[in-house]
């Protein structure tokens, strides 16, 4: 029998909308969903060809367990009963530390994964909890809990009322947005220009997105915050502030001021390459514009934080903070920050790991400090890992180190539907479904949406062979390690009681139970709707909710009084070390200054994202994981086109084929990440090309602020082979 289901994508923020053709119980085609509330028939490679994930013959769908090198099927419950066992043992034995959690990236994009993930670490009472969070955003979240006082107050960019819009190191025509829900968002910057806006990038290399701006201009890798801190200087010393906003709302000014003083654009243009009288363009045009927003995400580099708090106080010192056509903060079904104040998610300094003590950041600590967690002895040695949707064997630093670590524990166990790199090293492995497989409902993106809706969808078919949803996985984990289901004793008896009566109580019934009583057990949480999921579901193409408002400032800053904080003691120690890098360049003796090594940056495919969809043959594809570097860098080595090179750096090496490309400033080379896949995962197609650019990055090289791992700029040297 063939028939079409309505669903919506979840493998990144855009959230598409898209019609599935299934026939006889397996999806046969993806297209786009033309009647989807705001995606409207967009949707991009990845989404439309996630059906060949799902029927990826290399999946694995059954429960495994390790047996030497060997591994071999085993059966739900005694995978739970073993698994929970040997928990309970390090537990008791160790402490509640010595159990770990790692959860990645596909979690935030799954409203069950994400909440039945943070019970089960809470209620094992860890410290030892990571994310894909200290590889990706964390110092975008943190440089909002020092602003704002919370780290999911995030603005986003008023991308359809704006007239200038600065991006600074994104490429959001491949990303489709970090942190933010706009689909189509090329679409949406083309409509900035259209109407006689102007869109202005600053960018190590001529990406998709340098392509439809107003302007590029190159950038060399992690300078970014002496551009941003020279154009705050310029706008306060040619007083083009909005005094009158910032004496309203703002609390911190003489720090502010005092802050920017030592950077010129001057020392911009020595540091980044960019001119300084187009530093002093940039920064008026962005004053004067009635209506502009800078937008930047992820930032890898040595001052992560600082990078995006300047980001940010642009936006506050032009007036362009909570008004439109600047950054605006989000509405949506639920207040998402006023639930992580309610689980205590949006505590800072007060946790820190046991080896080196760096702070966690949003609840989890670095991923750089996981593999010494669980070598060096002693108390709070980590002894057991859960993996839950993640690969850290390949995308944190150095995560070869992490696949002899984690050789060395007790018990590990994978929740994933392919055996990655990671869960090649664990004990046991445990099937989840794909998206295709599960209902949803996108929860964790309320607050970054241009344009609020909601959409339930239902399982496009039934999970193949014995894989199951996260949340059931983790539930059943945890009542196996004797912990209270939701990490809460209420709930865990209307569980025991509902499976008496014949109705087990599901992840569907949990949200559903949030929605209609706004409660998660005996915490009260803040539905802003007052909808029902039976509602919801009469909208299958999503329901709009009421568009994001600005104003009230005052009474969305979690800050005491209301008022955005422009500086603390934190930054200001992290300025201390920013002002210890502005020195000269020694010369050579012969008078003529050092050549400045080669920096590695990240690079974004158009049919790639992250690890995991590079088993599907139509994307691999397009899909090549080269070296490219500048012709005139290649030339000064004596390296040509497709030839085969060294890269090197303080702490390892990797051989690469090199395309040279002019789209890069002179002195940067690129890589995508998430390659370097082994035979072990019997992934046939994507184990061939490519290699873990991450393997030259130090794992100890973290912002002390926020943990982020110093995965752009790094510095490396190029040869060539033979």
């Amino acid at each position: 029998m063939r028939e079409e289901k309505v669903t919506f994508c979840r493998v990144c923020e855009a959230l598409c909308g898209l019609v599935a053709t299934v026939e006889d119980g397996r999806v046969t085609g993806l297209r786009p969903d033309p009647d989807h509330i705001v995606s409207k028939g967009y949707a991009c490679a990845k989404g439309l060809a996630f059906h060949d994930v799902t029927h990826d013959p290399d999946r694995v769908v059954h429960p495994m367990k390790r047996q030497g090198e060997r591994w071999q099927r085993i059966d739900w419950d005694s995978a739970l009963g073993e698994i929970g066992a040997r928990l309970r043992t390090v537990r008791e034995r160790d402490g509640v530390d010595a159990v770990a959690f790692y959860t990645g990236n596909p979690t935030v994009f799954s409203y069950s994964a994400r909440l039945f993930a943070g019970a089960l670490a809470s209620a094992a009472g860890t410290r030892n909890t990571y994310s894909a969070g200290t590889q990706d955003n964390a110092a975008d979240f943190l440089a909002s809990k020092f602003l704002y006082g919370a780290y999911l107050l995030q603005p986003i960019p008023d991308l359809d009322r704006t007239d200038h819009l600065l991006l600074v190191g994104v490429n959001p025509v491949v990303s489709h947005g970090t942190l933010l829900h706009a689909a189509d968002i090329g679409r949406r910057i083309k409509a900035i220009r259209e109407r006689g806006g102007k869109v202005v990038l600053l960018d190590p290399r001529r990406t998709q997105t340098a392509k439809i701006a107003s302007e590029h201009h190159y950038v060399r890798p992690d300078s970014d915050i002496f551009v941003l801190m020279a154009m705050l200087r310029v706008i306060l010393d040619e007083r083009l502030e909005d005094k009158a906003f910032l004496d309203a709302h703002t609390q911190g000014q003489d720090d502010l001021r005092r802050v920017v003083t030592a950077f010129s654009p001057e020392l911009a243009q020595a540091r980044s390459g960019i001119d300084a009288d187009i530093v002093r363009r940039m920064a008026r045009e962005f004053a004067v514009a009635p209506r502009a927003c800078v937008y930047e995400r992820a930032v890898c580099g040595t001052f992560g934080t600082l990078t995006a708090w300047a980001c940010d106080v642009l936006n506050i010192v032009t007036g362009n903070l909570d008004a439109a056509g600047g950054a605006i903060f989000a509405g949506g079904l639920l207040d998402m920050v006023a639930v992580t104040e309610k689980i205590g998610m949006n505590e800072y300094g007060g946790r820190h790991s046991r080896v080196d003590a760096m702070p966690a950041c949003r609840g989890d600590l670095p991923s750089g400090v996981l593999v010494d967690e669980i070598l060096t002895p002693g108390a709070g040695q980590i002894r057991a890992l859960v993996v839950t949707a993640g690969n850290p064997v390949l995308s944190i630093p150095r995560g070869n180190e992490l696949a002899l670590a984690m050789r060395s524990l007790e018990c590990s166990v994978a929740i994933d539907f392919y055996m990655n790199e990671t869960a090649a090293c664990a004990d046991y492995f445990l099937p989840a479904t794909t998206f295709l497989e599960r209902e949803d409902l996108p929860v964790a993106h309320q607050n970054l949406m241009l344009e609020p809706f909601v959409q339930w969808t239902e399982p496009v078919i039934a999970p193949l062979g014995q894989a199951r949803q996260e949340w059931e996985i983790l539930s059943e984990l945890g009542e196996a390690m004797g912990l209270p289901f939701l990490n809460n004793p209420l709930l865990d008896a209307v569980r025991r009681v509902s499976r008496l009566v014949g109705r087990p109580l599901s992840a569907t019934g949990v949200i559903d139970l949030m929605i209609r009583t706004g409660r998660l057990g005996d915490k009260l949480l803040p539905w802003r709707s007052g909808l029902s999921l039976a509602e919801i579901r009469k909208h299958p193409h999503g329901m709009r909710l009421p568009g994001n408002t600005t104003g009230d400032l005052a009474g969305k800053i979690r800050h005491p009084g209301g008022k955005v904080q422009l500086w603390n003691e934190h930054l200001e120690r992290d300025l201390e070390r920013l002002h210890a890098t502005i020195v000269v360049s020694p010369a050579r003796s012969d008078g003529a200054p050092h050549r400045r090594p080669l920096q590695l940056i990240g690079r974004r495919d158009p049919r790639s994202h992250n690890s995991w969809m590079h088993n599907v043959p139509r994307l691999l594809a397009s899909n090549v994981c080269d070296l490219r570097i500048h012709p005139d860098d290649a030339g000064a080595r004596g390296i040509g086109a497709g030839q085969r090179v060294r890269v090197s750096s303080n702490v390892g090496s990797i051989e690469a084929i090199v395309v040279l490309s002019d789209e890069l400033m002179p002195g940067v080379v690129c890589m995508p990440h998430g390659w370097g896949h082994d035979a072990a995962g019997g992934r046939a197609v994507a184990s061939k090309p490519g290699v873990n650019c991450n393997l030259l990055i130090d794992r100890h090289a973290m912002e002390p602020l926020s943990g982020m791992s110093f995965l752009n700029g790094f510095p490396v040297e190029v040869e060539k082979l033979g």
